[in-house]
This record gives structure tokens, C-alpha cells and sequence, in this order.
């Protein structure tokens, strides 16, 4: 039993006797002077006693030594001292890697989180003056559109009064003695052009009356092309400044949604806008699109897709973000697509956008329409909506 004993791979055991001659086979070589050693222990109180030698070679042993009861023999166990304590070295050496990891982990905690959070509250800061600025902003637009409210309604008075008397004077034309008047086609030619120019200045302040007063979030039937025909009109001029055609292909007998209309304008006027100033150096094209969506079922689709220069990749996971913007410092606020996407939210629907730099960007919507059992009509819709 005892020469079978094997712990380790150094670790054997064996018998000596009192003279210490080995009662046991061995398969090394063990050294007679540390035999001897051995054997001079007493040990009346039976007890193991653990020793470190070192043989000739220099190598260093562990031995452990035990008495045997009623018979004057002693039990030896030898492990070579690297061996006996690996285990314990290992262990020991973890510790130490363990001790200095974390060591090393708490001071980058120590020198990056508070730098961490001094970025935190710089980016909080700054987006909090932002904010602020885009209020004191948002107070200057507001008060823009009631001096602009104001100005189109006094306008609007005397250019009725110009329009009648052109009306006036045309008739006045109409006499026997002015007929013989030899400029008198060039007078009629004229007070027509007064007449449609008037006319004309009615609509433009008309439409921006109503515009400026449509601020509330009331929710209404509302149609969908109506809202985009009069963003569309109130944006043309800026349009043609800008060398860019507005295109529309809006489906007809769309049923109603049940949204803000103020707030539908918005969004309009906002993807208008980024479109026409997407283009300005270059001139393009503005393409708007309703019809039912095919993709999502019970939703209105609106397409607004430009010819311009496109948005990188890297930037289309981030323009719905507050205070994200390319344009120059001055020209945006990078609020008007969040706002956009926050407006889209609150209808119940979802804007998309896909853009190839060098080709154009297109934004999508979908808002949800209540589903009528009576409306029976199919309509086909351009492929890039659905």
C-alpha cells in the first residue's frame, strides 16, 4: 500500500526500519546521509514530524515522518518542495494578478469617469444653451409671426381699395369720351395688371394669415393633400429663388386623419425647407408623394424626396437627434427633424429616411387613418412610398 502511494508528481512514500534500511521498493535514489538523518528523530509521542532537506544535488525536499505503532519502524513521505507548493504558488500568483488588476482598474475608474462626467455635463450644458437659445429664437419667430400677421392684414386693406378703384377706373373707361382715347388698350392693359397683381398680393397675405394663426393642437379631420397643397404654395416663391421645381403626385380621395393640422404644417414646412436649402447652390428638383401605403396597413404615406446632395451614412442614424446638424454655424439648430420625429410620434406614425450622397435624400411618413367598412376604393401607389 505504501509503495503505491504516489501525490503529486514528485511525491512517494516508504518504510525504514530502526537501522534505517528500506522495508519498501523505491524507484529513485535515496540519499543514505539523509536516510540516517531520518531515522536519528525521535518521536516517542508518535506525532509527524515535517522537515525540509536539501541532497548533494541541491534539490530541496519535503519529508514527513511518522512512527509506526507497537513496532520501532518509521513512515517517510517525500515531495520535492517546488512541487508540494505549486498549488499554493499558483494560487498566490493569481492573487497578486487579481490584486494588481484591480489596482489598475480603479485608477482608470479614478481618471476616467470623472472626465466621463465632466463630458457629461459639458454635453449638458451645452445642449441646455442650446436650448435656450433656440427659445429666445423661438420668441423672436413667434414674435416675427404676429408683426408678419399684422403687416398682411393692413396690407390687405389697401390693396382691396386698389383693386376696386382699378375696377372703378375700368368702367370709367367704358364712357363714351374716354373710348376715343388713343392709349386706351394700354390703360385697360394696365388696370387688368393692377387688378391680378392685387389679387394676387390678397392671396399671398391671405395664406399667411391663416398660416400664422393655425398655432394650437387641435385635433381634426383633416386632409392630407389640402395641407400639403398650402405648404406647398407658401414655400413656391422661396422655391423659385432657389432654382428648385416643386413636383407633386397626390393621390385623390384619401380618407381623413384625425391629427393637428398646425402640426402636420410643421412637419411639412420643416422637410420643405431642408429640401430647398439642400439645393440652393445647385438648383433640383422636389418631388411630394401621397397615397395608402401598401407596407403598412390603415396609413396615409408622404413621400418628400429631393435631388440634392445627399447624407452621408454615418450621419443617418443621427439626424433625428436634438442639436444635430450640417448645415453652418447660424444656419440651424439642429431641432427641426427631431422636432419632426417627435410630431410624427405623437400621430401615431413613423418618418424614414434613405439618401445616397451625390443623388438625393427621400423622407417617408406613415400616419395611421381610421379603416371605414364603406371605403371599397383600391388605389396603385408610386413604388418609393411603399
Amino acid at each position: 500500500m505504501v509503495e503505491n502511494i504516489q501525490i503529486g508528481k514528485t511525491g512517494i512514500a516508504y518504510i525504514l526500519n530502526a537501522e534505517g534500511g528500506l522495508q519498501t521498493k523505491a524507484d529513485i535514489r535515496i540519499d543514505p546521509t539523509i536516510i540516517a538523518s531520518l531515522v536519528d528523530y525521535k518521536n516517542p509521542e508518535n506525532r509527524t514530524i515535517i522537515t525540509e532537506k536539501q541532497d548533494p544535488a541541491g534539490n530541496r525536499y519535503l519529508y514527513a515522518i511518522s512512527t509506526l505503532k507497537n513496532i520501532d519502524w518509521s513512515v517517510v513521505f517525500r515531495q520535492d518542495v517546488r512541487d508540494a507548493f505549486s498549488e499554493l504558488r499558483k494560487t498566490q500568483m493569481l492573487t497578486f494578478f487579481l490584486m494588481v488588476a484591480g489596482c489598475i482598474a480603479v485608477v482608470a475608474v479614478a481618471f476616467i469617469l470623472p472626465r466621463y462626467i465632466v463630458r457629461l455635463i459639458s454635453s449638458a450644458e451645452t445642449q441646455t444653451e442650446a436650448m435656450n437659445r433656440q427659445v429666445i429664437e423661438s420668441g423672436k419667430l413667434a414674435s416675427i409671426g404676429e408683426l408678419a400677421a399684422g403687416i398682411a392684414h393692413e396690407i390687405n386693406n389697401p390693396v382691396a381699395i386698389m383693386v376696386e378703384e382699378a375696377g372703378w377706373i375700368e368702367d370709367l373707361l367704358g364712357d363714351e369720351e374716354l373710348k376715343e382715347t388713343e392709349n386706351l388698350s394700354e390703360f385697360k392693359r394696365a388696370l387688368k395688371q393692377i387688378n391680378t397683381q392685387g389679387k394676387r398680393c390678397k392671396e399671398i397675405t391671405h395664406k399667411l394669415l391663416s398660416f400664422a394663426r393655425k398655432t394650437d393642437s387641435t385635433i381634426n379631420d383633416v386632409k392630407v393633400n389640402d395641407a400639403i397643397r398650402e405648404m406647398v404654395s407658401l414655400t413656391a416663391q422661396m422655391a423659385r429663388y432657389n432654382n428648385v421645381i416643386i413636383e407633386t403626385n397626390l393621390e385623390e380621395n384619401l380618407p381623413f386623419i384625425r391629427i393637428s393640422p398646425s402640426e402636420l404644417q410643421q412637419v411639412m414646412l420643416n422637410l420643405i425647407n431642408n429640401a430647398i436649402d439642400a439645393m440652393e447652390k445647385t438648383g433640383g428638383t422636389l418631388t411630394i408623394e401621397t397615397g395608402k401605403s401598401k407596407a403598412e396597413k390603415n396609413h396615409i404615406a408622404i413621400s418628400v424626396e429631393d435631388t440634392g446632395p445627399g447624407i452621408p451614412k454615418e450621419n443617418l442614424d443621427r439626424i433625428f437627434n436634438p442639436f444635430f446638424t450640417t448645415k453652418a454655424v447660424g444656419k440651424g439648430t439642429g431641432l427641426g427633424l427631431s422636432i419632426c420625429y417627435g410630431l410624427v410620434q405623437k400621430m401615431g406614425g413613423k418618418i424614414e429616411v434613405s439618401s445616397q450622397v451625390g443623388s438625393g435624400t427621400q423622407f417617408r411618413i406613415f400616419i395611421p387613418f381610421q379603416d371605414s367598412s364603406n371605403d371599397t376604393t383600391t388605389h396603385e401607389f408610386n413604388s418609393t412610398i411603399i
